[in-house]
């Protein structure tokens, strides 16, 4: 499901804000300009006009029109959600339950406790052009992806392949050449540290960069190698950042595209992007690009759409009045504020879901008193989230005590457990949190230091931060000066370990555990140990790179590093270098006729599964006010 309400900051959601700023005089003037169309008890079931569609047309209103058509570049939506379509992967999501599923690769095992895998790709996987996929295709595609660089927004989640790192030093110049598979045993020889370059020659060479730990076995058969094991890596690999391109086009641009249509008299020709997903990207205007199914994929069949058209809307007032009237069957990844959720909230076709992206406070741990986990665990239990939540923010988010939401946490337990088989919760315990904070010799706040309060120059986080500061001075005794700088700055002054808490916050890209915790906290946690040695603070990609994502940005230096062991979520919750304060909700309009356009925690729908369902009939009236009822509660 597309989200509609991210509260995540960060260049690439500045025309996110923008329209989020808007949204309540919008709603407020939709609401009378339509004639009483959020009025719930006049008995209206649906938000708008339902007509059944005569044919299997998706029309999907997706807060935008995709422009990057290529799963290395692809950051956000609804770029990656064409992306999905278009192209894919090894394996994908089931949509509700996001466990892996067969993909074009139809089975898979592990070996060495998850640390290397063997895909089997199955035989009928094609390109639109009629050329099989091949393990070779893949090989090339992820080796493509970590040289891009800072243009692949999500290169991070390929770091764990055996010499991943070594790839992200080497520009790409050209695609990677030499023998299309490679032998199991051949594969196996990796070169001793210290080996010579010329068998007799005495001198000692350096240790070369390990070999990539992705090999075409043959065609069909492709093996990865870890640096560390991971028995969750089939989900990963469900990512679009996983998924392969043809040689013929990775480098295809919208420019390109364009101008090949316009001399095509409106039509793509298939060398201008040539996919193997569930569809093909058939036509493109001013208002609106179109998928058709693509009749080479191995799995047509199962595919009852026969056209996507992502659908351009202006703003959120113009999404919504094409919705009303029927001219679109799904409104998704447009701004909803508290007051738009309140009245939409009664209609049937609404939906509102958490989204895993989480906002969270992250501690200075190389400063005291914040080094000190009695201090971090009192600040914590002082904090009362779901007031948060309700009050400052509307109720337009989902309170959390846990980094990683349910049911992307493997033990499903709300709680973290000690070593002594206790539960420790983060719900909130003001006496216990005066308590910790007495022992660790602030008894009453007395000498403890004016906290300083990073967030970036944003109106909803800086009530946050006084809600906070106030909710500290009240329990605590503890002062909290609010810092408030402008993006860039904001940026400089976390790389340079500048405060005492900060604002920050993740799109989860994947149900990983592993690679969430090292993405919550493996950079922030470089840079402050780096404060202590000689050396400074690796720097971040500049501000403004596409698609880039707070608590990323690491840099080649870094990258090629040892990466350290990352926290469990259990781990963290009993060592808190941060506080999880909530996460995001995502909310979707969706025309009951709409079958199998499902919501998940990461936002990603797979169009293949989604139909029209023409035989859809209105719900009989005492069924329709019994959910209104419920929605209303």
């Amino acid at each position: 499901m597309k989200v509609v309400g991210k509260k995540i900051d960060g260049r690439r959601r500045v025309r996110k804000a923008r329209g989020a700023r808007l949204w309540v005089s919008v709603v407020v003037s939709s609401a009378l300009l339509l004639g009483g169309c959020f009025k719930g008890e006049k008995g209206e079931r649906f938000y708008g006009k339902v007509v059944v569609p005569s044919a299997q047309e998706f029309r999907w209103s997706d807060g935008g029109l995709p422009k990057v058509f290529d799963p290395a570049r692809a950051a956000a939506p609804p770029d990656t959600d064409a992306v999905r379509a278009l192209y894919e992967g090894l394996t994908e999501y089931e949509p509700g339950s996001l466990s892996p599923a067969p993909a074009v690769a139809s089975r898979w095992e592990p070996a060495e406790g998850g640390r290397r895998w063997t895909f089997h790709l199955r035989e009928g996987a094609r390109w639109t052009n009629g050329d099989p996929v091949t393990a070779q295709d893949f090989v090339r595609s992820w080796q493509r992806t970590l040289r891009l660089g800072e243009s692949a927004p999500h290169a991070a989640l390929l770091s764990n392949i055996e010499g991943a790192a070594a790839l992200t030093t080497q520009p790409l110049e050209r695609e990677p050449s030499g023998p299309p598979f490679e032998d199991e045993a051949a594969a196996g020889r990796r070169p001793r540290e210290g080996e010579t370059a010329a068998k007799g020659s005495g001198a000692k060479q350096p240790p070369r960069p390990k070999t990539f730990g992705v090999v075409a076995l043959d065609a069909r058969t492709l093996r990865v190698t870890l640096d560390r094991p991971d028995m969750n890596f089939p989900a990963l690999v469900a990512h679009p950042v996983f998924r392969p391109v043809h040689e013929l086009s990775p480098e295809v641009v919208l420019p390109n595209l364009l101008d090949e249509q316009r001399q095509n008299g409106g039509a793509l020709s298939e060398p201008g992007i040539v996919t193997n997903g569930a569809f093909s990207l058939s036509r493109l205007a001013g208002d609106s690009v179109e998928l058709a199914r693509a009749e080479s994929y191995w799995d047509a069949a199962s595919v009852q759409l026969e056209r996507v058209r992502f659908v351009e809307s202006k703003d959120t007032e113009s999404a919504l009045a094409a919705y009303r009237a029927g001219e679109v069957d799904v409104v998704s990844n447009a701004a909803v504020e508290p007051l738009a959720v309140k009245l939409l909230t009664p209609y049937e076709d609404f939906r509102r879901e958490t989204f895993a992206a989480l906002n969270y406070y992250r501690f200075n741990t190389a400063r005291p008193p914040f080094d000190d986990v009695r201090v971090r665990q009192a600040l914590a239990l002082a904090l009362d989230v779901e007031r948060l939540s309700k009050d400052t923010l509307g109720g337009a988010t989902e309170p959390t005590r846990t980094f990683i939401p349910a049911p992307l946490e493997e033990a499903g337990e709300a709680g973290q457990k000690e070593e002594d088989g206790s539960v420790t919760g983060l719900d909130q315990n003001v006496e216990r949190a005066r308590k910790l904070l007495e022992q660790a010799g602030y008894p009453g706040g007395e000498n403890f230091p004016r906290v300083r309060l990073l967030v970036n120059r944003n109106e909803q986080q800086r009530l946050v931060a006084q809600a906070v500061a106030r909710m500290w001075r009240e329990a605590l005794g503890v002062e909290t000066e609010i810092v408030v700088r402008p993006w860039e700055e904001y940026e400089a002054m976390l790389r340079a370990g500048d405060y005492d808490v900060a604002r920050r916050s993740l799109v989860m890209q994947t149900t990983d555990e592993e690679t969430n915790m090292r993405q919550l906290f493996g950079e922030v946690g470089e840079a402050e140990a780096a404060q202590s040695e000689v050396e400074p603070a690796p720097a971040a990609p500049p501000a403004g790179t596409p698609g880039r994502e707070e608590g990323r940005g690491e840099t080649a230096r870094a990258q090629a590093r040892p990466a350290p062991a990352a926290l469990t979520e259990a781990q963290a919750l009993r060592e808190l270098p941060a506080i999880p304060l909530h996460f995001a909700s995502s909310y979707a309009l969706v025309k009951p006729y709409v079958d199998g356009f499902e919501s998940n925690l990461l936002d990603a729908p797979s169009l293949k599964h989604v139909r029209i369902n023409r035989d859809w009939q209105p719900p009989a009236a005492e069924q329709s006010a019994r959910v209104a009822r419920a929605a209303r509660r």
